[in-house]
């Protein structure tokens, strides 16, 4: 499936998570694309959710993911995400009354690598 991406989504730019904004997703010349970026720990902690050890999952207000073997699954929607941009496309159309703003510098989260995700 081909991928369009959108404005206001998190994505790598040159190895360095950027949120696209409609002029940046304008601007961006074809060696640029985006790519997308793993959903991992780091960036569910960085969206606000939290852990609950007692169901195995991670919750942010009504949104409750579960772990699999390569993505979420979200339970409300039954709906596996894999990427930020995934979770965000969630947040807009099932969640809109909440915002999904992120708490933390995207520099400062790790992205693994294409190596690491492979494994």
């Amino acid at each position: 499936m081909l991928h369009r991406p959108k404005p206001n989504r998190y994505y790598l730019i040159h190895n360095e998570p950027v949120l696209l904004t409609e002029t940046l997703l304008k601007e961006l010349q074809p060696p640029n694309r985006p790519q997308p970026i793993k959903l991992t720990k780091p960036w569910l902690i960085a969206f606000g959710y939290w852990p609950d050890p007692s169901a195995n999952s991670w919750i942010f207000e009504d949104s409750r993911l579960i772990p699999g073997m390569n993505c979420w699954l979200c339970v409300q929607t039954r709906r596996y995400l894999q990427y930020v941009h995934e979770l965000q496309d969630l947040f807009e159309e099932e969640y809109e009354y909440t915002e999904l703003r992120l708490r933390t510098d995207p520099n400062k989260l790790h992205l693994p690598t294409i190596r690491q995700q492979l494994v």
